[in-house]
């Protein structure tokens, strides 16, 4: 029997009308295009070379931190990006700034967009505390950011190591929580602001970036990412407000005043790291308005799947406590049939795991499942399964050993590995799928070039949604 989820009640819903940076019923499909310290593998040329096969997959990719960083901004070097020294200068350890512009051009040429992390909580200084490098944004602005700037309740007027900076921060108290590492930024600061607005206006059009991840937003409030999306207009924002509250993601997307979308951190944790990586299946489901179970997270609802980006790991998580320790072929399972834009870390993509991710995204991509999908999870206990309305079909999900292999009436076997298989509606055809068993690496098989034969099983498989017997 499961167990109804009790959440807080939700905020009222603004008014403000839904906004391109949650683009509606999406059908993408993003990659993240690095890992920690993944310079020499993901760094801009590597990624240029392999922008075909990126856009045979994925639609949207996201690019690290591309400002130069504290401690140099060397190509090579081994500050990943996310404490910003100097953000007109697109010089990282990633590349050199015409090394991105190639990539982000290659990349549209094969219609993938692109996306910035944008880091602009906070700002480290050119070789201390306080002194910024200028921003020289060209035709969009030029900008000096000094000690005024910085919140004053920062560790430059409570760290005694700030030395002659101590006591310099004049700017307004902090609107979120504080980031000791480098120097937080006062947005409410119509200078700050209009700085910030400039760094997006020339990120878009002097290097086309298409949308932005911001970096941190507990640092900041949400209504400043609202404030930058309005007059940035990305084709899609997201940020990283890392908590497992739904109750609390959702209170900053609506403090965005819904122009942004968020990772789904409550999928992550409550579906994922607590659910399937533990054989729990019935923390992967949470009941919507006490009358449908849908997939568990900002996802479950419908007030909020269109404003969520589902992930099993990312560059943080991926190296700490926080890593999916369990099968990560059932995660994709979950997550590409689930609502929301899923989201592929590299390592997944590139590792054991490659094939049968890419066979997730080609039935995801055959049904039309979008952010908006209408998923129901009809089975909860001895293995998870669920039943996905898209565009051009449905998908029915299954992930457990305890599940049944057989494909449902109207459905047949699209995609499956270790104990997890995708099943697509008739009316779906042109997957050319691979054959699965319980335990086995999956292998290719097809019988008529639409339809994968069933595993074996006393002599009768399935083809095209009928049963039939070996031989005959």
């Amino acid at each position: 029997m499961k167990r109804i989820l009790t959440l807080l009640a939700l905020l009222p819903i603004l008014s403000a009308p839904l906004s391109a940076q949650a683009p509606a019923e999406s059908e993408d499909v993003m990659l993240q295009g690095f890992y920690w310290d993944s310079q020499k593998e993901t760094g801009w040329q590597a990624l240029a070379a392999a922008a075909p096969e990126i856009a045979r997959h994925f639609t949207l990719v996201w690019l690290p931190p591309s400002a130069s960083a504290e401690g140099g901004g060397a190509v090579g070097g081994t500050n990943v990006g996310y404490h910003p020294r100097q953000w007109n200068n697109q010089t990282s350890c990633w590349g050199t700034a015409d090394d991105l512009r190639t990539l982000i051009a290659t990349l549209h040429a094969h219609d993938v967009r692109v996306l910035a992390d944008i880091v602009i909580n906070h700002r480290a200084g050119d070789s201390d505390w306080g002194n910024f490098t200028a921003d020289d944004f060209g035709t969009y602005g030029n900008y000096q950011l000094t000690a005024a700037h910085i919140c004053k309740n920062d560790e430059m007027n409570t760290d005694p190591s700030a030395g002659k900076w101590n006591g310099q921060a004049t700017g307004a108290s902090d609107t979120g929580e504080n980031w000791g590492g480098a120097r937080d930024l006062d947005h409410t600061s119509t200078y700050v602001q209009d700085d910030c607005k400039a760094y997006l206006a020339w990120l878009k059009g002097d290097f086309g970036y298409d949308g932005w991840r911001y970096d941190f937003v507990k640092g900041f409030g949400a209504q400043y990412v609202g404030l930058y999306n309005e007059a940035s207009s990305p084709y899609l924002s997201v940020g990283e407000y890392w908590d497992g509250s739904y109750d609390k993601v959702a209170a900053w997307i609506e403090g965005t005043g819904r122009r942004s979308m968020a990772f789904d951190f409550p999928m992550k944790y409550a579906a994922l790291n607590d659910g399937l990586a533990k054989g729990n299946y019935s923390k992967m489901s949470w009941i919507e308005d006490q009358t449908t179970w849908r997939p568990a997270g900002m996802i479950h609802h419908h007030n909020y799947n269109r404003y969520a980006v589902t992930f099993v790991d990312n560059h943080d998580t991926y190296r700490d406590g926080n890593k999916f320790t369990g099968y990560v072929q059932q995660a994709y399972a979950f997550i590409l049939s689930s609502p929301g834009v899923p989201c592929v870390f590299w390592p997944h993509w590139q590792g054991n795991d490659k094939t049968a991710i890419e066979q997730m995204i080609a039935v995801r991509r055959a049904a039309g499942l979008h952010s908006e999908s209408a998923v129901e999870v009809t089975v909860s206990d001895k293995y998870y399964e669920s039943h996905a309305e898209g565009h051009k079909g449905s998908v029915i999900t299954r992930i457990g050993f305890a599940a049944p292999r057989e494909a449902p009436e109207g459905y047949y076997l699209a995609a499956g590995g270790n104990n997890w298989w995708m099943y697509l509606s008739d009316n779906v055809a042109g997957i050319r799928p691979i054959q699965s068993t319980p335990t086995a690496t999956p292998q290719r098989h097809t019988i008529d070039g639409r339809r994968l034969q069933q595993p074996l099983q006393h002599g009768v498989y399935i083809e095209n949604g009928q049963k039939k017997l070996a031989g005959h």
